[in-house]
Parts: C-alpha cells; sequence; structure tokens
C-alpha cells in the first residue's frame, strides 16, 4: 500500500490520531469500569516490591506447590486425548462443557459429598473465578445486596463491586460464618426492604481465615437463606485439601440441592494454569447461568485432557501426595512461628486449605509488619484486603504456606520473627 492510499480524507491519518488524542478514552466505559480500579498486587493486601540484597520470600500466593505438579501424567492425558479419530479435542465446545468430563465430575461429587448428581448439575468454566463472574453476571443487577463474610476471599470482592452489587458484611469467627450476625443483617435489611440476592461463603478451610462453616452453622445458613429467599454461592476451592477428615457436609447436599450454587475448581488441587473450574447447580439454575456465557466455552482440548487424568483414580492418588505434603509445609511454618515469633503472633491451625490466619498481639500494625518484611525479605498480604470495608480492627496477616518450598517456609518464618521484633522496638 502507498503511503497516498494509506491516507484518509484531506488531513490524512495524522488528523485521525490528533482527534482521538484529543479524547478521554475513559468516556467510551461503562459506570462500572470507571469506578473499578486497575488490579494491582496491592490489592490482594500485598506491598509494592522493594529492592532486597536477598531474594523476597513469598508468603502471598495460595497455589500448588511448584515441585509436585504432575507434568508426567498430565502429558500422557493429553497424548490420550489427542489420540482420537474425530476433531472433537479441537472445536468449540459450547457453553457448558465437554459431557465426559461433566459426568466425570458428578460421579466425584455423588462418591465424595452423598448427593446423586449427574452432569447437567454442571457447567465448565475458566476457573472458579470465571465461575463466579458467570453467576453475578446472569443474577445480579446494580444495586442488588449480596451477603459476604467478613473477612473474605479479595478477588470474589472485586468481581461483586465489578457488577455492581452493593456488599453487606458479617462477622466470621472460629466456627465460620456468624449465622446469628447473619439473621440479624437479614432481617435489618428485609425491614428496610432490601432484598438479598446471594449470600457469598467459603464453606471449607476459609480464605483467608482457613477455619470450616460447622455443621450446625451450615444448616442454620441455609434455613435463614430459603426463609429469605436467597441464594447460597458456596466457594469451594479447597475443599479436597484437608489434612485429618473430610470437611462438613456439603451446603449442597444438605439442601438436597435446592438454593446452593457450588463453584470449584482444578486450579488448587492440579494447577492454576489449567484455567479450568466449575458451576454446580440444580440443572435449571445452570441452564439460568449459562445464557450469560458469550465466550464460546473454554477449551475442549483441556477439558478432553481433564476427562482422560482423572482416568484410574490419578486425582485421587495426587491427592493423597497433596494432603501430606501441605500439612508438613503447614506444620513447618506453624511450628517455626511457634518457636520463634510467639510473643508477637497468635494464630489457629487450619485443618486444611492454603492459608494461616494470623493476628498480631501487643498492638503491632500490620502495614508496619508489611514494611519491615519488605525490607528483610519477606511478602504477605495485610489482613484489611481481605474484608470488603477494607478494615481489619483486628490487625491480620495471611500467610501462605502451600507454594513456597519447604526450606524457605523455614526461613520464611525466621525473616518475619526478625520484623516483628524491629516493629515492637525489640531489635
Amino acid at each position: 500500500m502507498t503511503a497516498q492510499r494509506a491516507t484518509a480524507g484531506e488531513g490524512g491519518l495524522d488528523d485521525i490520531a490528533r482527534l482521538w488524542a484529543e479524547r478521554d478514552i475513559k468516556e467510551l466505559a461503562n459506570p462500572g469500569v470507571r469506578a473499578m480500579p486497575l488490579g494491582t498486587a496491592t490489592d490482594w493486601g500485598l506491598s509494592a516490591p522493594s529492592e532486597s540484597a536477598i531474594p523476597t520470600i513469598s508468603l502471598g500466593g495460595g497455589i500448588p506447590d511448584p515441585a509436585t505438579l504432575p507434568r508426567a501424567e498430565l502429558l500422557d492425558a493429553m497424548r490420550r486425548a489427542l489420540a482420537v479419530s474425530d476433531d472433537g479435542p479441537l472445536r468449540y465446545g459450547g457453553a457448558i462443557g465437554y459431557v465426559p468430563l461433566r459426568a466425570a465430575l458428578a460421579e466425584r461429587y455423588t462418591r465424595d459429598r452423598g448427593l446423586p448428581v449427574q452432569a447437567d448439575h454442571f457447567m465448565l468454566t475458566n476457573g472458579s473465578a470465571g465461575a463466579i463472574e458467570t453467576i453475578c453476571a446472569a443474577l445480579l443487577e446494580p444495586g442488588d445486596v449480596v451477603i459476604s463474610e467478613a473477612p473474605t476471599f479479595s478477588g470474589s470482592l472485586r468481581t461483586l463491586r465489578g457488577r455492581g452489587a452493593e456488599i453487606v458484611s458479617v462477622p466470621m469467627d472460629e466456627h465460620g460464618m456468624r449465622t446469628d450476625a447473619l439473621e440479624q443483617t437479614m432481617q435489618r435489611l428485609a425491614s428496610e426492604h432490601r432484598t438479598v440476592k446471594l449470600i457469598y461463603t467459603i464453606a471449607n478451610f476459609h480464605n483467608p481465615m482457613g477455619v470450616c462453616l460447622s455443621l450446625e452453622r451450615r444448616q442454620e445458613l441455609l434455613r435463614i437463606a430459603a426463609a429469605h429467599r436467597a441464594l447460597v454461592l458456596d466457594d469451594d476451592a479447597y475443599g479436597d485439601i484437608y489434612f485429618d477428615a473430610p470437611p462438613p457436609p456439603a451446603l449442597s447436599a444438605l439442601a438436597g440441592g435446592y438454593g446452593v450454587i457450588t463453584v470449584g475448581s482444578f486450579s488448587k488441587v492440579i494447577a492454576t494454569g489449567i484455567r479450568v473450574g466449575w458451576v454446580h447447580a440444580r440443572p435449571e439454575l445452570i441452564e439460568l447461568i449459562a445464557r450469560m456465557r458469550f465466550d464460546m466455552g473454554n477449551s475442549p482440548l483441556l477439558h478432553h485432557m481433564l476427562y482422560q487424568y482423572l482416568q484410574g483414580g490419578r486425582l485421587d492418588e495426587h491427592l493423597k501426595r497433596m494432603r501430606a505434603l501441605y500439612r508438613e509445609k503447614l506444620e513447618i511454618i506453624a511450628g517455626s512461628l511457634v518457636e520463634l515469633a510467639e510473643p508477637y503472633l497468635a494464630f489457629q491451625r487450619p485443618h486444611g486449605g492454603f492459608f494461616l490466619w494470623v493476628r498480631l498481639r501487643d498492638g503491632l500494625r500490620a502495614a508496619e509488619l508489611q514494611q519491615a518484611g519488605a525490607e528483610e525479605a519477606v511478602a504477605f498480604p495485610l489482613g484489611a484486603a481481605f474484608y470488603p470495608d477494607g478494615r481489619d480492627d483486628g490487625e491480620h496477616i495471611r500467610l501462605a504456606y502451600s507454594w513456597t518450598s519447604k526450606d524457605d517456609l523455614r526461613a520464611g518464618a525466621e525473616r518475619l520473627a526478625r520484623a516483628c521484633a524491629r516493629v515492637a522496638g525489640d531489635q
């Protein structure tokens, strides 16, 4: 193309560029986008990177141990997925996802949760984050009220805000969501003629607190939600990562499948890069949620691979190894903190999951400790990032032990102890 043919009108490309440069591109965005800050590490409670003479040990990421990723098994599963005569793994898969993989999930749920379900109770998504986004797209309108625990997963808070939801929080304790506070909150909102659309909970091995919702409170949560016609959204990313015994019966099973939407993912049990999760609900809800799926579904190739990986009990064997490993890692960091930093910190050992929720003692401030930690080359998120209103009066930090090596967990605890001593003025 010649330069003459490339011009547009008398002014040419220079005028086009000038006209667009004069316009504020943000004017094109909808109100939700304009109100949403750009996502950064600080949204997740992490400090900005700082220079250090030694590599920083991160206690921030709740992701699987990199040395244990089942590379060989996944490669074998991929070969078997492609060793077919048709183009099934390599063409569009549709909004709901690969039927055999959904059926395999149904078999696992029926076996492990005690509620008989079938493939049509599942929709495959782009991880559990994609599942929550699609649920919110289907069910929420700007101004709808969503009940959330406080603290809770900051990524889900961002998704809810992105859909214009008003987030009303209820407190947590060592037994999970405080259902007495939930009851009071629901009654107050009803008296104000405000309807709650969703109650968002992480019932199993909570992020960030690590606790499990007790059986009694699960039953109370379901009773309250049903009485107020609110759906329960159960974010079950960690339910399979238990150390001693499985968690209490699933909310979906206790409710007979009614009034509960569960999201799950292969990210925490296999690898985050796979990006395959699911929505589990009654078929009529799955059909409604799928109506808001406009991306042609996620990768059928990955669905076929995961189906092959699940054959022969491979995932069950992998989970047994991971449970033992993460329990050992928890003991390393918890034992090291008790030995080295007990005057400054307090925590309750979780029975599963990836996280240790740590309360600071003696007036230590989380932001000051995070800064001192950065100077000691150890990184962790502030507890305030996990509260809908950003306020953590109890002053907490969250430590993740899943990704970091065993040696670095011990070293990270030592660095954190030194940071505590510095902030407390003991060093």
